[in-house]
């Protein structure tokens, strides 16, 4: 068996290196089309290779290598020495202290991204969805009530259904962000993550790794100021949540295998809450630090080491089993089955994992999941680290040249590699945050990368050699933590549309402007269809025959008069709606605020004024310069539909 894992080990290794020395990206479609997905990855490729190898990262990674050179040259060997007082120096707090330090930082560092860099607004649509389904929760309803019409509403990843409107995510994280709604802010729930994963990434690792205490804590002061988990916590998505839960499933697994076995109950429900987050990388995660603890601990006496896991798992199975059940329940109330996720309800099933057509209607084959892995793995050292460092091509020379590895070693790079397995079977990709699929595993990426460079100093055997990795890796980790990564943290920023202020006093309803296509999309969903149907007329047919069809217009004079009207109105730009909704009255359940609504044009936002009487109706235009003009209805609408001057 030992045998069996080291071969495998060092098979990974030596893929983790040739996936980033090798420029397997190139497979990608070259003739793809600008803005194809292939076309993305592609170019994103080559900038990643080109930056980890020096070529567009120019001076700095020069400067890193020339320092390594020069400090090895001439360090002879007191760099490693003092680095050696500096670890033991790290090791001398008691392991609360430790702890509580980097969960605290952890917190206060997502609070300040969330608050300071992007003032409490959402990056992309996946978090306005989710942040929504939490005000639902928070307000005591399981989702919004079906909406009496929905094209003013609509919007991508929420499902229409018989028993109400519902976000297509798994109820967990969006538990998690209500229980911060009624704290006082999501935001207060995404800092209590990052805080728990920091103070059980440092009381997990420095038990997975007893004779490596300042390497563990390293690893998790990485993990909590990762510029990419940072970004996605200050962000209020998913991924950070399912890390914290996951290093909590370790720290809870480490502790049913060297105390009462009751401790396994837990980590069955930390599990559980990481499946209801997200199912896919929550079960591969959630069993490497589970069951992967136990089925790796050391033998007992013969006759006792299996009743000691049967005990484990007993009541790693209890853990869990309220958590299965009552996501079954939800799916069924919801989508018709136990087994049918939201996803599949919104998209169908071609939204699943495997190589096929995906619900945009672009294949997604083995090519495809080659060459943006290839991508992905590149970007891992610019984009979790912030440093121009292949940190995969460090990490998978580590799992080749060590004589072997530890059982903790073993567990964290299953942590760490298992996502990358899903992500290459999972047609979604992109680089919005950086390769966010791996974002659960970013504390094993950290504590193999300190690993890593600690293994990898000591195998040279040579003061010199030892000197100047540490060097290369220190330079390029401190310059990437401290300048490379908080700007890419905050350019993400830019990506945050700014929010009308709506200074009508008492309940008032609110037209955002958004784009033709969106209108046209918003209303094919409305009657209802599927996302993948919406989106594969999209892409097949014009935004005017689709606006001829839906209005049953006759004469071409007639769609010609419509598409012309219809293309006029966005002349000054388009806005978001799902960016809006969550922060005001939800629709459905009234209220006294702000009820944010799309803008379908004059004659078809007169219906939803008449079904809101109580509310004062008001008009929100498009400014690239600003949140746009908040105007009086009538004269924002005839400004957009009517050409008037506001």
């Amino acid at each position: 068996m030992n045998l069996f894992l080291d071969a495998g080990r060092r098979v990974v290794g030596l893929a983790l290196v040739v996936l980033v020395v090798v420029p397997v990206f190139v497979v990608l479609d070259p003739a793809a089309p600008p803005g194809a997905l292939d076309d993305l990855m592609r170019r994103s490729g080559f900038e990643h290779w080109t930056y980890s190898w020096g070529v567009t990262a120019g001076v700095w990674t020069l400067l890193a290598v020339g320092v390594a050179v020069l400090a090895g040259m001439f360090g002879g060997g007191r760099l490693s020495g003092m680095l050696t007082r500096i670890g033991r120096a790290i090791e001398r707090p008691p392991a609360w202290m430790a702890a509580a330090f980097i969960g605290l930082l952890g917190a206060g560092l997502t609070a300040a991204v969330a608050l300071a860099v992007y003032e409490g607004r959402t990056l992309v649509n996946d978090a306005s969805v989710q942040l929504l389904q939490a005000r639902y929760f928070a307000a005591g309803a399981l989702a919004g009530p079906p909406l009496s019409m929905p094209e003013f509403w609509s919007m991508q990843f929420m499902v229409q259904t018989p028993a109400g409107w519902v976000s297509q995510y798994p109820p967990a994280h969006a538990l998690w962000l209500a229980a911060g709604f009624r704290l006082g802010g999501p935001w207060i729930a995404m800092a209590g993550a990052m805080g728990m994963l920091g103070v059980f990434s440092v009381l997990s690792f420095e038990r997975l790794l007893p004779d490596r205490v300042a390497v563990a804590r390293l690893g998790a002061l990485l993990a909590v100021t990762s510029p990419m988990l940072l970004a996605l916590a200050g962000a209020y998505m998913n991924h950070a949540t399912v890390a914290a839960f996951a290093a909590l499933a370790l720290w809870l697994s480490l502790r049913a295998e060297t105390g009462r076995a009751v401790w396994a109950l837990l980590a069955g429900a930390a599990m559980g809450f990481m499946v209801t987050t997200r199912p896919v990388s929550g079960l591969l995660i959630g069993a490497a630090v589970t069951a992967g603890v136990w089925l790796t601990a050391p033998r007992r006496e013969p006759g006792l080491h299996r009743p000691w896991l049967l005990r484990r798992f007993a009541w790693w199975v209890l853990g869990g089993l309220p958590f299965a059940v009552g996501f079954g329940w939800f799916n069924a109330h919801f989508f018709g089955s136990p087994l049918t996720l939201g996803y599949t309800a919104a998209t169908g099933p071609s939204h699943g994992l495997g190589f096929h057509i995906d619900p945009w209607g672009r294949m997604y084959g083995f090519t495809q999941a080659l060459g943006y892995t290839s991508t992905e793995l590149l970007s891992v050292g610019r984009e979790l680290f912030g440093a121009a460092l292949p940190v995969a091509a460090l990490i998978g020379l580590y799992l080749l040249f060590a004589r072997r590895l530890q059982r903790g070693e073993r567990i964290l790079a299953a942590w760490a590699f298992l996502p990358i397995l899903a992500s290459a079977l999972y047609w979604h990709h992109d680089l919005v945050f950086g390769p966010r699929m791996l974002g659960e595993a970013v504390p094993a990426w950290a504590a193999l990368l300190v690993l890593a460079a600690v293994g990898l100093s000591r195998a040279g055997r040579r003061t010199w050699l030892s000197d100047g990795i540490a060097v290369l890796v220190l330079v390029s980790l401190g310059y990437g933590l401290a300048v490379g990564g908080g700007e890419r943290v905050v350019r993400l920023g830019s990506r945050a549309p700014l929010v009308p202020e709506i200074a009508e006093p008492g309940p008032s309803l609110v037209f955002v402007h958004e784009s033709w296509q969106d209108r046209i999309g918003a209303r094919l969903a409305a009657r209802p269809m599927r996302l993948d149907s919406v989106r594969a007329l999209i892409n097949q047919y014009s935004p005017c025959r689709l606006e001829g069809a839906l209005v049953g217009a006759q004469r071409p004079e007639e769609v010609v008069d419509r598409c012309r009207r219809e293309a006029a109105a966005d002349r000054l730009g388009a806005m978001g709606l799902t960016s809006y909704l969550w922060r005001g009255d939800l629709p459905g359940l009234g209220g006294s605020g702000v009820l944010w609504a799309r803008d379908l044009g004059p004659e078809a936002n007169a219906r939803l004024i008449e079904a809101h009487p109580g509310r004062t109706p008001i008009f929100v235009i498009p400014d690239s310069a600003s949140a746009g003009h908040v105007l009086p209805y009538e004269t924002g609408v005839n400004a957009l539909w009517s050409g008037v001057p506001p």
